[in-house]
């Protein structure tokens, strides 16, 4: 049997917000995976190499950087809508996705302005709705047995406070007690050494423009993220669908929790 790899990273801001939207703030915050088998991450990890040499072979020149370590950031901003170049390595990158199986996930929170929920809440929330789904994910697979979690890194406290948070919760939580497909605490990885988590990092990206798009248009100083449209099909072929029920509902790897209706 194969282990998982469930490669996390976040889209939107997970930090408060303002109405109007002041510029570098986001209304929504989405914590997003891929699953990936850990025997390939030789495979994928060049593949995305290769991508990356494709299409940035410039900008990585310019930086310095090897390639591996450089960072193909900002393809979803809305200033970047008519880059067809940014648009080909997106759908490079969903291809090679088809190739590997891969298995997407995302919790997107819509914030509120007026009472916001602390940063450290909003991803221990976001760990837990995502840890249940991959715990369903290796229980219904044919070829996994056991899933380990890595997360991109921030801060060490706020990492710290993650894994901690997470450990109470698989311990110390009914639902938690019985995610046994998922081993010890998630791990937390600097992207820039990890194809996995630069992988992930577009997907967060994707779907948190495509809910911004669809929950947050209206909302005064909101950017245009309907550039992201075309890719809600594709993103919706690699999301996980449970087999089976759930208290006695199926479940999708996306979920969106509301939170902006909230009473102060």
């Amino acid at each position: 049997m194969a282990t998982c790899m469930f490669y996390i990273d976040e889209g939107g801001n997970i930090d408060d917000h303002h109405i109007p939207i002041r510029n570098g703030e986001s209304p929504l915050f989405c914590l997003a995976a891929i699953a990936l088998q850990l025997d390939d991450w030789r495979e994928f990890d060049r593949e995305y190499l290769r991508l990356k040499r494709k299409f940035f072979q410039k900008e990585i020149d310019e930086s310095g950087e090897r390639a591996e370590i450089w960072e193909v950031k900002d393809l979803c901003q809305p200033r970047n809508r008519d880059s067809s170049r940014r648009h080909a390595f997106l759908s490079e990158v969903l291809v090679l996705c088809d190739r590997y199986q891969a298995r997407t996930f995302g919790i997107t929170f819509l914030k509120n302005a007026e009472a916001p929920t602390p940063p450290e809440t909003l991803y221990a929330l976001g760990l837990q709705c995502l840890a249940e789904r991959f715990n369903a994910y290796i229980n219904e697979s044919a070829i996994f047995e056991h899933g380990i979690l890595i997360a991109d890194r921030r801060k060490h406290h706020f990492d710290f406070e993650a894994a901690k948070g997470y450990l109470s919760y698989v311990f110390g939580h009914e639902t938690g007690k019985q995610l046994t497909k998922l081993q010890e605490a998630p791990l937390f990885a600097d992207s820039r050494l990890t194809a996995g988590l630069q992988i992930a990092h577009h997907i967060a990206s994707l779907l948190a423009g495509n809910h911004h798009h669809y929950y947050c248009r209206d909302i005064p100083g909101a950017l245009d993220y309907s550039h992201l449209q075309r890719y809600w099909n594709r993103l919706g072929t690699h999301e996980f669908k449970s087999k089976g029920l759930y208290d006695e509902h199926q479940m999708f790897g996306y979920r969106v929790q509301d939170f902006s209706q909230r009473s102060p």
